[in-house]
């Protein structure tokens, strides 16, 4: 898990360079989009979506299962975008079958340009991250992030849609990329000298924003690498309940960046510091007290860098267990229950 966590600066700047989204040309006045995402994948959509909120385009993001029974979007919207990283989840399959049988235009994010999804799929975009044959995804989050990003910005320019501007993502995303060989390297010195967050019976991660998706792929990571309970929680929607779990015993993951929530937030923070709960705060203002910093950067808040940091300790945390991240639980368990085609 280590090994991909590193990997990623080198990937996410290969895609920055590399990529061509030229396919998608054809695809114009696309203003109904749905995403259709499991997991790792559905996070880094709500990442995309919240980030892309002014845009002339109403985004949906769901779950398959939810999509094909709870739903008509499958039948109602312009575009449907099905991401799935191995190109072999069922239900996102389903979606884009479903989806291509009502005429809708349907495109497929997957690292495998092999598999089922790319058959299925009017138009097919590699994420380029390579293998990654563990079950927490870290760089294939990373990539498929910003894959997406780059998708719905080609998208937005067919629409002569221009609330956003494509370079001025590009040049936080590179101010980030720089950062992240000093961003894993503080982490891993700030856990070093917090082992007891490894004793954690239980985490939350709270965000808001564009941060929201964020607590979410890192809670999965948690869950999925310490396996123990953890829970991501929208900041109001934190303050509605389960702020009763805010203890002596609890271990909170507080994403605290510019942007609207930010002083709701800081309200939180110092009730839970009177409360001698074990926090994390994650920090863009350098002027503020917090365990870890990330840079300032007003359009995309910092999303990869407090990502690798929910990475890193999802990766370091379970070997403070002796356990290894990067050993599968269930080694058949999506075949077996079906969730994944052979």
């Amino acid at each position: 898990m280590k090994q991909y966590i590193r990997e990623q600066a080198d990937i996410l700047s290969h895609i920055l360079e590399h990529s061509d989204f030229d396919v998608l040309s054809s695809i114009k006045n696309k203003h109904q989009i749905t995403i259709a995402a499991s997991g790792t994948s559905k996070n880094a959509a709500l990442v995309v979506k919240a980030a892309l909120t002014k845009a002339n385009i109403q985004m949906n993001v769901e779950t398959p299962f939810q999509l094909q029974h709870c739903s008509r979007l499958l039948e109602t919207s312009d575009l449907v975008i099905a991401i799935s990283h191995t190109g072999k989840s069922k239900g996102t399959l389903d979606c884009a079958k479903i989806a291509h049988d009502h005429g809708i235009t349907t495109i497929g994010i997957t690292g495998y340009m092999d598999s089922p999804l790319t058959q299925t799929c009017d138009y097919n975009i590699d994420i380029g991250c390579g293998d990654e044959p563990i079950g927490p995804k870290t760089k294939g989050y990373m990539a498929t992030c910003l894959t997406l990003f780059l998708v719905l910005f080609q998208l937005l320019k067919n629409n002569h849609d221009f609330t956003y501007q494509k370079k001025d993502f590009m040049k936080e995303w590179l101010q980030e990329i720089k950062l992240f060989n000093q961003t894993i390297e503080a982490t891993e010195n700030f856990l070093m000298n917090h082992q007891e967050w490894a004793k954690a019976s239980c985490v939350s991660v709270i965000g808001y924003g564009i941060q929201f998706g964020v607590a979410c792929e890192g809670n999965l990571k948690l869950l999925e690498t310490m396996q123990i309970p953890a829970m991501c929680y929208e900041l109001e929607e934190f303050m509605h309940g389960a702020h009763r779990t805010i203890t002596e015993d609890s271990y909170l993951i507080f994403l605290h960046v510019n942007g609207e929530g930010y002083d709701l937030m800081s309200q939180l923070i110092d009730f839970a510091h009177q409360q001698n709960a074990h926090l994390i705060v994650i920090e863009d203002n350098q002027k503020v007290k917090a365990d870890l910093y990330v840079p300032y950067l007003s359009k995309t808040k910092a999303v990869f860098t407090t990502s690798l940091i929910l990475q890193v300790m999802a990766s370091y945390l379970p070997e403070c267990k002796g356990i290894n991240p990067s050993d599968p639980l269930f080694k058949d368990f999506a075949t077996t229950v079906g969730t994944r085609v052979i």
